[in-house]
């Protein structure tokens, strides 16, 4: 039994160490083995996609809307204002590291506030530049190794480091002015936090994130 279990922990770090990040966007990008979980409503569907060697899946939140996507590309682009765009992030700190017409690499923090659950921070690029939109691409994001990141930052002693996980927001014309916008995440929260937690709680942050930014976008239409 001993010698089972050892194999499994040695086999999943194994797919973790060798599935870096543009295997993870791929694997987020591409339509297929994305199952049904939820349906909010008329216009927003809940998916999920298990991937090869890991315990928690890819989650998916869509939405067809009337929005032009340059909107929602600008305000996600715009992380230094999140603190105004995401109501349910208020513990959210973020900080750009560096920034030019094509990527910019930036820090966020996010506060616990709960008991026994430690406060989380990462480094992340996020990708944006014009070519992408040829493919029906936003933007996309990935979680960066934090030594090497060049920068004057202090790790925060009581915070957990987040080294694997990405996202992509996407975009399909559906008619003239409506649009199929999706944002499709890969996030492990680090911790000990059980499997169903974990679940439950990328379920809502991808949703609440989601609403925030598409209620914002529509303010500008």
């Amino acid at each position: 039994m001993k010698f089972i279990l050892i194999f499994q922990l040695i086999t999943i770090c194994i797919c973790k160490t060798s599935f870096n990040n543009s295997n993870l966007l791929n694997e987020l990008k591409t339509d297929d083995s994305w199952k049904e979980l939820k349906i909010i409503n008329e216009n927003t569907l809940i998916k999920t996609k298990d991937i090869d060697g890991f315990n928690l899946p890819a989650i998916s939140v869509q939405r067809t809307v009337n929005i032009d996507p340059d909107s929602i590309k600008n305000i996600l682009i715009d992380i230094l204002n999140y603190n105004k765009v995401l109501k349910s992030s208020k513990s959210l700190k973020t900080k750009i590291i560096f920034k030019d017409d094509q990527f910019l690499d930036g820090y966020q923090f996010i506060k616990s506030g709960l008991p026994f659950i430690s406060n989380r921070e990462y480094f992340f690029r996020m990708s944006y530049s014009n070519n992408l939109l040829e493919r029906n691409t936003l933007v996309h994001w990935y979680l960066l190794d934090k030594k090497k990141i060049n920068n004057n930052l202090e790790s925060i002693d009581d915070a957990v480091y987040l080294d694997f996980g990405a996202g992509i927001w996407l975009f399909e014309k559906i008619e003239k002015n409506k649009y199929l916008i999706s944002y499709r995440l890969y996030m492990d929260p680090g911790g000990y936090l059980p499997d169903f937690i974990i679940k439950k709680v990328n379920e809502s942050s991808i949703y609440n994130i989601f609403d925030d930014v598409i209620n914002e976008a529509s303010k500008n239409k």
